[in-house]
This record gives C-alpha cells, sequence and structure tokens, in this order.
C-alpha cells in the first residue's frame, strides 16, 4: 500500500540555489551550519510503513476521529499533523487548531482550497486537497486518544479544521529555497535512485514551475514544491500564500533557485547517460 506523510506536515529547508555553470559542492559553503540528512528528512510513515493494518468499513461511512491511526509517528509541522486514514491509505486528514494563537482558521484554511483548485483547473498542477475544509467542535475522542507530541501538540482545541487530503507519495523530498545546501543535498539524494526517464520528468516540471511562477507570483511567498521518486511536482502548504506580493526576503531567496535546480538536474541526467 502506498503511504506517506502529508505534505504540510514536513518542515524541511533549502536556499536559493546558485546557477553556476557546474553543480555546487555541498561541503564548501561558507557561513552556512545546517544540519544535512537526507534519508532521515525524506517524506516517510515511521519504522516499517508497509505494515499499517486497514480496518474494513461496514455500513455508513466512519468519522474521522474513528479512522486515524493514532499510533502513526510524528507527522506534524509547524501549525498542524497529518493523520493517515486507516481504511484508505492513500488519503487522510490535515488537522490543526480551529483558533491557533488566538486566530480564527478556517477562511484561510477555504481560501487556500480555493486557490489550489484554481491552480489544478487553469495549470494543471498537482496539489493534496481532497475535498472543502470544514470546522467542528473538537471529538471528546480525538483527544483522549491522543499520545505523545501529538498530545503536546493540540494540547485541548475547541474546534479543528479538517481538511481531507491525499497522502503523499512516500520517498518524496521537499525543496524549499532558503538555504542551497540543503536544497541540492535534497535533490542528490533523491536524483540517486531515479531513473533516466523520471529525472527527465522532473526537468521538464520545473521548467513548467518556473512559468507558473511567473504567472502566479505569489507562490514565491514561503515557496515549498514535493517532488516524488518518479519526477513529478506537486505542490503543498498553499495557506502560506496570500493574495499579495512576496516579502522582499522571499524574493530574494526566490531568485535563481528553480533555476539552478534545473541546472542540477541536467548535470545529473548528463552523469547517468555518460555512466550508461
Amino acid at each position: 500500500i502506498l503511504v506517506a506523510a502529508s505534505a504540510a506536515c514536513m518542515v524541511l529547508t533549502s536556499l536559493s540555489a546558485s546557477t553556476e555553470s557546474a553543480s555546487p559542492n555541498l561541503d564548501n559553503r561558507r557561513g552556512l551550519k545546517v544540519s544535512l540528512r537526507p534519508s532521515r528528512e525524506v517524506i516517510q510513515y515511521g519504522a516499517d510503513p508497509k505494515t499499517v493494518k486497514l480496518r474494513p468499513r461496514r455500513g455508513a461511512e466512519t468519522s474521522w476521529w474513528k479512522d486515524i491511526n493514532y499510533h502513526q509517528d510524528g507527522l506534524c509541522g509547524g501549525e498542524k499533523c497529518f493523520f493517515i486514514s486507516m481504511s484508505n491509505s492513500s488519503k487522510g486528514y490535515l488537522i490543526g487548531d480551529g483558533n491557533f494563537h488566538k486566530v480564527p482558521r478556517l477562511a484561510e484554511a477555504v481560501e487556500a482550497y480555493t486557490y489550489a483548485a484554481e491552480l489544478g483547473t487553469e495549470y494543471n498542477l498537482r496539489h493534496f486537497y481532497a475535498a472543502p475544509p470544514y470546522e467542528m467542535d473538537t471529538p471528546r475522542a480525538f483527544v483522549r486518544n491522543l499520545r505523545g507530541d501529538y498530545k503536546k501538540h493540540f494540547g485541548k482545541p475547541k474546534s479543528l479544521i479538517i481538511q481531507p487530503s491525499s497522502t503523499a507519495p512516500e520517498g518524496s523530498i521537499i525543496i524549499r529555497c532558503y538555504n542551497d545546501r540543503v536544497l541540492y543535498g535534497r535533490l542528490m539524494y533523491i536524483l540517486e535512485s531515479m531513473s533516466v526517464e523520471s529525472k527527465q520528468n522532473l526537468l521538464g516540471e520545473l521548467e513548467r514551475v518556473i512559468h507558473v511562477v511567473e504567472a502566479q507570483p505569489v507562490l514565491i511567498n514561503d515557496f515549498q514544491l514535493m517532488i516524488d521518486t518518479n519526477g513529478r511536482t506537486h505542490h503543498l502548504d498553499l495557506n502560506r500564500v496570500k493574495r499579495g506580493e512576496a516579502s522582499r526576503k522571499d524574493a530574494k531567496n526566490f531568485e535563481g533557485c528553480l533555476e539552478g535546480a534545473v541546472k542540477y538536474v541536467e548535470d545529473s541526467i548528463k552523469g547517468t547517460k555518460s555512466v550508461s
């Protein structure tokens, strides 16, 4: 079965990419003290992600809080956690406090879902939102069954925002644009196991994303992009997007980021062909 963490539940870092003619040396970047352990930071679900036991569903549809795996490893970001469905491991629920930091979140979640749908329709971009989000009073059973870091993360919220979602492909990476050492390190990790065909697919996808961002510059805000092992890209955490101009910091970090990633993939393709 195909399971993985939700896009929004992984916090990985990267910096704007260099567009130098040669691939970057990951060990000689001055002033960068970022711990890089790609094998521990790819999208994954626990130590043995393919042994999730599925519970058959009979009759009426099961309430989401009865369908989630409370024993999964930590799949939380700064504000939300992703819970995989026990009845359908390709689906799950992105759950957050309805009043995070005393700020109502439903309108923001609805805006993110609407924008994702627009991107999918207009540009055929992939995202993970499976249905519109909604808010509800926190089920007692949900709080009662939470354990470990999940219990600390949620506390006792009065309401929850539920975003039905698809699970991310296992083995995927998330690239961002504020540390080039991690950006290229993460690309290097996933490219090592990619076929030439998948690399070429990724090359085309990255070039397409560049054109989409030119048309939708709001995507530069805290830019995040998931890459799976087949070279497909997925847009995520779109509640970060505010309809307006990106901050100067995000704009500066993004400059050359994807162009550098394209150059890195091109060099990897050339190297793979020369070896074969």
